[in-house]
């Protein structure tokens, strides 16, 4: 029973395995992907979305017009900020929204060009609809780094959608339940740097007046890049309700400015075939070990003798070499 128990518990083991050595697999394909294809056109929105779209399987984003846009590409601290609607499908539902680009920063700092710095990207809500660290709150961040390896959350995109979690709003209950066709809306963007100096935390450490500040309203707060005219309409980003359906026709993608095209990223498939190989390679080895290879070793330990009707053994093997009798030496 024991053994049965074992041998059920290894396969759910392995089953479990085998579906986080995919999931590492095809995470590897995106990163080589992006490394190969995306980053080095960081700058050039149109190649770089491109690349986004093809790694996070976005259906379209509008290319234009774009819903804000904020550039600075002159002096010391230099950067582009723009919005674009976007739409995705999640589970068979599909969704609007919009994403901040940020891009074509160039920092220089004391008469030194700042490399690779780390951007945070912080938005505020006028409602608290956004859920983070499993609270609601209306303020959330993603930080980018180039120096690392693509990941969903390392980029500089930041995604809000009109569905739960993101902008949808939800009743004042007990089961917070989401509100249909009403939502909150962007008040703030807020783009900070840091340079990579680290504390002794060895966390990085950031400038503390933002290097870009957009706002709806007024405010005195201090930032190197100031834009009071941000505005983000629900209407201009919620383009489904302007289809015929919800998946935007031939005709719709050009007179809306939809790009909807994808990368090829087949020819990255060897990445997932290479990793799998290898893993069932290692679990072959790890299954004859424990299940195997005692009986191997017992089956070819034995071959060579016969069993008497007790069960002992009887060596029917021929000897190289063997002791020559001193009979049959004389002939005798």
């Amino acid at each position: 029973m024991l053994k049965w128990f074992g041998r059920i518990l290894y396969i759910v083991v392995i089953s479990i395995l085998s579906l986080q050595i995919y999931s590492y697999a095809y995470y590897s394909k995106l990163q080589d992907y992006y490394a190969e294809n995306v980053i080095e056109h960081i700058d050039d929105d149109a190649v770089y979305l491109n690349g986004i779209n093809t790694l996070m399987g976005i259906d379209y984003y509008r290319s234009s017009p774009v819903l804000y846009e904020y550039i600075k590409d002159d002096g010391d601290y230099q950067l582009s900020v723009k919005a674009y609607a976007v739409g995705i499908t999640s589970d068979d539902v599909t969704y609007d929204g919009f994403f901040i680009l940020v891009n074509n920063v160039q920092i220089t700092k004391d008469d030194v060009q700042v490399v690779d710095p780390i951007i945070k990207i912080t938005v505020e809500l006028d409602e608290d609809t956004l859920l983070v660290d499993n609270e609601l709150t209306n303020t959330g961040s993603i930080y980018f780094d180039p120096q690392q390896p693509f990941a969903y959350y390392n980029v500089p995109v930041l995604f809000l959608f009109d569905a739960k979690d993101y902008l949808q709003m939800r009743e004042d209950d007990e089961d917070l339940t989401p509100i249909p066709n009403t939502f909150s809306n962007l008040t703030r963007i807020e783009v900070s740097y840091s340079d990579r100096t680290i504390d002794e935390d060895d966390q990085f450490i950031y400038e503390e007046v933002p290097l870009f500040l957009a706002t709806t309203i007024d405010t005195q707060e201090s930032a190197i890049n100031k834009d009071l005219s941000l505005s983000i309409d629900v209407d201009d980003y919620r383009l489904r309700s302007k289809f015929a359906d919800q998946v935007p026709t031939e005709s719709e993608i050009s007179s809306f400015n939809l790009i909807t095209e994808r990368g090829d990223m087949s020819p990255y498939n060897w990445v997932i075939w290479r990793t799998m190989l290898i893993y069932l390679l290692v679990v072959a080895l790890v299954t004859y070990l424990l299940f195997f290879h005692k009986r191997v070793r017992d089956y070819y330990k034995t071959k060579n003798y016969g069993r008497r009707k007790d069960g002992t053994l009887i060596d029917n093997t021929n000897s190289i070499f063997k002791d020559v009798n001193d009979k049959d030496k004389d002939g005798k």
